[in-house]
């Protein structure tokens, strides 16, 4: 035997499941946005520790130079030059991730890895190009407030 609903109950259950499915949804898709968003924080420990990864690169950099010079690796163009492209291109994605880099320090940071480039097309001795990707790195780490 079947049972009468009206039709205003059977339109307030409807109204009544589509208001919980609802609020369950919105609190379920809070949670998964919550636990799966990356924080300010997080980024900025991201973008220092990226930093951090590219100043060892320029500080690596002495050792393509030292081989190059004495002749015992690579060219100064591919063992130095070639690298230092590749690290200007990291650096550039780099600043893009910290917003909060402001034009004065960008500049800094592509002049510090402009005199490395320098040093390493004028051949300047191995002390000399240590002190300026010394220098570089330094500035690098600073820039982005990475401690040493």
């Amino acid at each position: 035997m079947a049972l009468y609903v009206p039709q205003s109950r059977r339109r307030r259950n409807a109204a009544l499941v589509a208001v919980a499915t609802l609020l369950a949804g919105l609190v379920v898709g809070f949670l998964v946005g919550r636990s799966s968003a990356v924080t300010a924080s997080e980024a900025a420990a991201q973008v220092k520790s990226q930093a951090d990864t590219l100043a060892t690169r320029v500080e690596a950099l002495t050792i393509e130079y030292d081989q190059a010079v004495s002749g015992a690796g690579d060219t100064i163009q591919a063992g130095v030059i070639d690298a230092l492209d590749g690290i200007d291109r990291d650096l550039e994605a780099l600043t893009r991730d910290a917003p909060w880099l402001g034009a004065a320090q960008i500049a800094a940071l592509h002049a510090a890895t402009a005199a490395v480039r320098s040093a390493a097309n004028d051949t300047v001795s191995t002390d000399a190009f240590g002190s300026v990707v010394s220098d570089s790195a330094s500035t690098i780490r600073a820039t982005f407030g990475v401690q040493q």
